[in-house]
C-alpha cells in the first residue's frame, strides 16, 4: 500500500522534477554547441546572415544565464556554455577564427 505524500513532499517532488528538466535542458544545449562549432561550416553559417546570428546569439546567452543561474541556486555544477570558443571572433563585420597558440612547455628545470 502506498501512503498519502504531505504537502511538502508534494512540493519538493515538483521541484526535484523541474530541476531534472533543467539539467536536461543544460545537457541538450552544451550538445548542441559542441555540434555548431565543431561543423566544418562554422564561418560560413556564422557570416550567412549576421543580424540573424547576433540573435540568436543574445536569445542564447539569455536562456543559458537563466539556466545557469537556476543550476547555481540548486548547487549544481553543470553550466550552459555561453561564449564562443576559443580562436573565434568578431571583428565588426564579419566572424573570423584564427587557431589559438598552444604554448610549447617548458624543458624541465635542470638539476644541480
Amino acid at each position: 500500500m502506498i501512503e498519502p505524500i504531505t504537502p511538502s513532499q508534494y512540493f519538493r517532488e515538483l521541484t526535484l522534477r523541474g530541476l531534472k528538466a533543467t539539467l536536461h535542458h543544460a545537457l541538450t544545449l552544451n550538445e548542441c554547441y559542441q555540434k555548431f562549432w565543431q561543423s566544418p561550416n562554422v564561418l560560413q553559417m556564422l557570416n550567412e546572415n549576421i543580424a540573424l546570428t547576433m540573435a540568436r546569439f543574445s536569445e542564447n546567452t539569455l536562456l543559458g544565464n537563466a539556466l545557469n543561474h537556476a543550476l547555481e541556486q540548486a548547487g549544481e555544477t553543470l553550466r550552459v556554455i555561453v561564449t564562443m570558443p576559443d580562436g573565434y571572433a568578431f571583428n565588426g563585420t564579419a566572424f573570423t577564427y584564427t587557431p589559438p597558440v598552444i604554448p610549447e612547455p617548458e624543458p624541465p628545470a635542470e638539476e644541480p
